[in-house]
């Protein structure tokens, strides 16, 4: 069994520095409390990041903040050096709540992540996507945790309120899903889980999920969770952050029915496919509203993603004249069903070109205005309804 070591600087000259004592070092089995032999450490393996943070880690606990900043800064260096995204932003992250990032800063780091091979990772590709006040805005809810081996981390039936991505270790996931229409339950393989994967069913946001799955660390494990209700207020001002979760949670939610006959996980993304009436006023001239239709994607509690296709554009209007004019546009949409017509305001936060049933189309990010409890509650029956 191994028990921690807490090395003093008497020991300097007693102490062995290998390979192997850097890996128990790593794993935690050893723990130096010495800034000097850390130093010393560190002459031998340079270039090791783990090494590098536990170095920062220790000059922040002996308040050396400004020391600390740059070794969390060369620690996001070394990581990305190799490939190892989300351990580049947790030191990064540790590094701004000592010195607090301008945004020239926040662009700098973003550009190192769009540039790193982790792009091609869902987490990676969600991350690049987002703007430097999206990113500081969601960086900031990042709550870090550690966790030895075996510990449990969600047990069945567990209250889905965290975001969970996994900066290292492994963990095991044994999923129970409900047989569609039948009371019955299948329990799939257990899944393995590891670093850059990410879990946590909470999404729809307005409605509670409980956990359909057992996980458990396999050895000591490097957490970043991120609470629901906080998310929740960062995506009413950022919907970028909402739809970029949505599919990051869709694509496990899509590896988790992989392989399993009859079974169904709840798709997180809340299909919405409806004939809209659109009214867009351009931010050039507000009062000369375009008028068009398009057909809803998507709906969350933040936005809507609505596709207008080339065939329902009338001269002088073409795709990309309207993408020209739809930027930081205001938008109303209305919603017509057989009983009603709903209305809602909002603005356009994103758009870009597409293709939609083989015609060119215009795909447009509509951030919502603020809601009364009625309306939004009104909105939600009807997409339960079309559910």
């Amino acid at each position: 069994m191994k028990v921690p070591e807490f090395i003093k600087k008497s020991s300097l000259h007693q102490f062995k520095i290998d390979k192997n004592t850097v890996e128990h070092i790593v794993d935690g089995s050893i723990v130096i409390n010495s800034i000097e032999l850390m130093l010393e450490i560190l002459k031998k393996f340079p270039n090791d990041p783990e090494l590098v943070r536990i170095y920062a880690d220790l000059l922040l606990k002996n308040k050396m903040h400004d020391a600390a900043a740059k070794a969390y800064n060369r620690t996001a260096i070394l990581f990305l050096d190799i490939d190892k995204m989300l351990p580049a932003i947790v030191a990064k992250i540790s590094q701004w709540h000592i010195e607090m990032p301008s945004d020239q800063n926040v662009k700098a780091f973003l550009i190192e992540l769009d540039s790193n091979n982790n792009k091609k990772l869902p987490i990676g590709h969600f991350l690049s996507k987002l703007t430097i006040h999206e990113l500081k805005a969601l960086c900031s809810l990042f709550e870090n945790i550690r966790l030895p081996a075996k510990q449990v981390v969600k047990e069945i039936g567990d209250t889905e309120d965290h975001l969970f991505f996994i900066v290292s270790g492994r963990l095991k996931d044994s999923i129970y899903l409900t047989l569609q229409n039948q009371k019955k339950v299948f329990r799939k393989p257990t899944v393995e889980l590891s670093e850059n994967e990410f879990f946590g069913d909470i999404y729809p946001f307005n409605k509670e999920q409980r956990s359909q799955s057992y996980i458990e660390t396999l050895e000591p494990t490097e957490l970043v969770r991120i609470p629901k209700e906080k998310l929740m207020r960062i995506c009413r001002k950022y919907p970028n952050i909402e739809l970029g979760i949505i599919d990051l949670l869709n694509i496990r939610s899509i590896s988790n029915q992989e392989g399993s006959p009859g079974t169904i996980r709840k798709q997180t993304r809340h299909k919405f496919s409806l004939m809209l009436e659109l009214e867009i006023y351009p931010e050039h001239s507000p009062d000369e509203a375009i008028y068009l239709e398009g057909e809803s994607e998507d709906i969350s509690i933040g936005g809507m993603s609505i596709v207008i296709d080339s065939n329902k554009l009338n001269e002088p209007w073409n795709i990309s004249s309207l993408n020209a004019s739809a930027s930081n546009a205001k938008i109303h949409v209305s919603v017509v069903t057989h009983t009603l017509l709903l209305k809602i305001s909002g603005k356009v936060a994103w758009r870009r070109e597409t293709t939609h049933n083989g015609t060119r189309a215009l795909a447009l990010g509509m951030q919502f205005d603020e809601m009364s409890p009625k309306i939004r509650g009104l909105l939600f029956a009807l997409v339960n309804s079309l559910d």
